[in-house]
């Protein structure tokens, strides 16, 4: 498989609402959004997620295959830190570089804008918590019952990378 990297535009909307769906239904337990919350959303309301923060996508014969996004805290006093959010890769696509291909665009990216970028991950997902430890990330705490799904509870770690260490 040929990846092609890139930060999303607004003519990405439509294949980022469709990917960011079958996320919420396949992988229910990584997001702290859920189909159900956003199932109803239009294809213009991505559209102005894309312009309001930086949506990185990898592509793979033209159809986007992973995503991670990017912000930078809005408070005075954390606008040093930066959060990724939103990671996904297609079933199909995994095991193949295009998640370590998004987040590497988007830490890049972070880099130039803060001194340190967050993001949490459920205790149970191994294959995502090893991604984040080879791309620098560090467990700096656990956030018991952080998400409740189906009745069953799930703790999140907490991690961060440093560029100015």
């Amino acid at each position: 498989m040929t990846l092609s990297v890139r930060q999303l535009t607004t003519a990405d909307a439509a294949a980022f609402r469709d990917l960011r769906l079958l996320g919420l239904q396949e992988s229910p337990e990584a997001f702290g959004s859920s189909f159900e919350a956003e199932k109803d959303r239009t294809v213009e309301s991505f559209a102005d997620s894309i312009e309001r923060g930086h949506i990185v996508g990898a592509f793979a014969d033209g159809a986007l295959v992973a995503v991670a996004g990017f912000y930078v805290m809005a408070a005075q006093k954390m606008a040093h830190r930066g959060v990724i959010w939103g990671v996904y890769v297609h079933p199909e696509a995994r095991g193949q570089g295009a998640g370590r291909d998004v987040l590497n665009a988007v830490i890049d990216h972070a880099g130039t804008r803060v001194l340190q970028v967050h993001l949490t991950v459920v205790t149970s997902n191994g294959a995502a918590l090893r991604l984040y430890e080879k791309l620098g990330f560090a467990i700096y705490g656990t956030e018991p019952r952080s998400l409740r799904l189906d009745g069953r509870f799930l703790d999140e770690h907490l991690m961060v990378r440093r560029f100015d260490a």
